[in-house]
């Protein structure tokens, strides 16, 4: 388990790669670093890196963070996904996004332009 400067350090690391998005503003950065970083310790949590403990949690929705990451990050999603399949979309846009360096391919690019 992460202690919480671990944590802060992590959440400062995705921050500074989230803000490198043109136009995006300070608090959707945030937001968006937050649901990224609860993703991804649900991720870590995990022995074999899927977020599911097989009871049932295939079936347990969405939550309203998640959806709203998957929004802006422009990801067309069924109205009955679940928390892991959401998970799984978040983790694959932000790997995409990572590999992408500044993000200039990034489909969520344009989500954050005011």
């Amino acid at each position: 388990m992460k202690n919480l400067q671990q944590i802060r350090s992590d959440f400062e690391q995705i921050l500074s790669e989230v803000l490198k998005i043109s136009g995006i503003s300070v608090d959707s950065a945030v937001q968006i670093s937050s649901a990224i970083l609860q993703e991804f310790g649900k991720y870590n949590r995990c022995p074999d890196g899927i977020a599911d403990n097989n009871n049932g949690s295939e079936e347990v929705p969405a939550t309203f963070n998640q959806r709203k990451a998957m929004r802006n990050l422009k990801i067309s999603f069924p109205e009955a996904i679940s928390k892991v399949e959401a998970g799984r979309m978040i983790e694959s846009a932000v790997s995409k996004f990572s590999s992408n360096g500044r993000g200039r391919d990034f489909p969520a690019r344009s989500a954050f332009l005011k």
